[in-house]
């Protein structure tokens, strides 16, 4: 899987450009402010139809714009460009080797990428929406029912909501109807996550070792906020005649059909419990990375992270993703670059940098890197 070229229009600080890549390593350096990171956010965009970097559409447009369009050209077995159109106050509008998809989740797959940003470091640092939020993006690109079941839940939890906040009493039955859906989606999206995060466990500790050449034990672990999730699954691996997503779903419901649940829900006129408050611990040596890791520790395991779901994503998709590493350079000494650039081998690669030579050093002698002067594209 390889983006051969991007075109962009009106968006961010690009007025018109069109750029061509190298199949293996692509740097593009210049001066902070210069576009660098937006050609990244762009071909992202392609990826899920979303920004990396949680803004809206509308902040994508060049200023005094009223539109944008990104266009990427890709080198797969599966198509050979993808659209991404936004108009002020209108839907997006996607194409697939120019044809018109109607729903965003037949985006996903087609164009498999990941990202490190100094942003990434806050999946370690910050609260539990970042690490969902990682949980989602990685997962709606192997798995088109995925997006559907977090849809689902989200369009059900807020017709919940909706109905509490009104403060009377709810129809029972429409009640009753709302929680056995958000159930049915909540558990799929559960499982999932849990799968996931197991996953990532084995493969992040041993990137982390090898980035961070420190020898104490790096662990993920997935914690669901409904607490029964755990020992459904365990049962339900030990029951050949209901699945693990039954079992969950059945807990799930449990939680949400409690009389005392469901009084004080309708006293705070808002949903209290579900997957929208899951969260992934992270440890180092036993110990919260978060409240006592270094910050080279906590950065590593960031980046250790995104390296693992590369490969998670490569062995679920049959495919090589494609990788945007922006920034990551900065902070990272010759031999943690080198690293870096040995383990991602023969992936496409795309770095940002303000100087030229933070990338040289590494490479040398290595694969042949196809720099980018981000100044000349303006």
């Amino acid at each position: 899987m390889i983006i051969k070229g991007l075109e962009l229009h009106n968006f961010r600080n690009y007025n018109s450009l069109t750029v061509d890549f190298s199949p293996s390593i692509n740097v593009i350096y210049g001066k902070n402010g210069y576009g660098k990171t937006n050609l990244l956010e762009a071909m992202f965009l392609c990826c899920v139809g979303k920004s990396f970097k949680s803004v809206k559409d509308t902040d994508l447009i060049q200023y005094g714009k009223d539109s944008y369009k990104v266009k990427t050209r890709i080198d797969n077995n599966i198509c050979k460009s993808i659209s991404v159109f936004y108009e002020r106050n209108k839907s997006k509008y996607v194409e697939i080797d120019g044809a018109y998809i109607e729903k965003l989740r037949m985006l996903f797959g087609n164009l498999i990428g990941l990202v490190f940003s100094p942003e990434s470091v806050r999946v370690v640092t910050d609260g539990p929406a970042y690490r969902r939020r990682l949980l989602d993006i990685a997962l709606c690109q192997i798995k088109k029912d995925y997006y559907y079941s977090l849809m689902m839940y989200n369009r059900f939890c807020e017709e919940k909501g909706k109905l509490l906040e009104q403060g009377t009493a709810a129809d029972p039955i429409e009640m009753e109807s709302l929680n056995e859906n958000i159930a049915l989606y909540g558990a799929s999206i559960a499982v999932d996550r849990k799968n996931f995060v197991a996953q990532l466990n084995e493969l992040a500790g041993k990137y982390y070792s090898e980035i961070a050449g420190e020898r104490e034990t790096v662990t993920m672990r997935y914690e669901p906020f409904i607490h029964s999730f755990s020992g459904a699954v365990n049962e339900g691996l030990e029951n050949e005649n209901r699945s693990v997503t039954e079992r969950v779903k059945e807990e799930f419901l449990k939680e949400l059909s409690d009389e005392r649940l469901m009084k004080r829900e309708r006293e705070f006129r808002k949903n209290l419990i579900g997957i929208q408050r899951d969260d992934i611990g992270m440890f180092l040596g036993g110990n919260s990375l978060r409240n006592f890791g270094s910050q080279g520790q906590k950065r590593s395991f960031a980046i250790a992270i995104t390296l693992a779901e590369l490969e998670i994503l490569r062995q679920k998709s049959g495919r090589t993703p494609v990788l945007f590493l922006d920034d990551v350079l900065s902070e990272l000494d010759s031999s943690r670059k080198r690293k870096i650039i040995e383990m991602t081998g023969k992936i496409q690669t795309f770095y940002t940098c303000t100087e030229k030579e933070m990338m040289g050093a590494a490479v040398a002698g290595g694969a042949p890197v196809n720099f980018i002067d981000v100044e000349k594209l303006r």
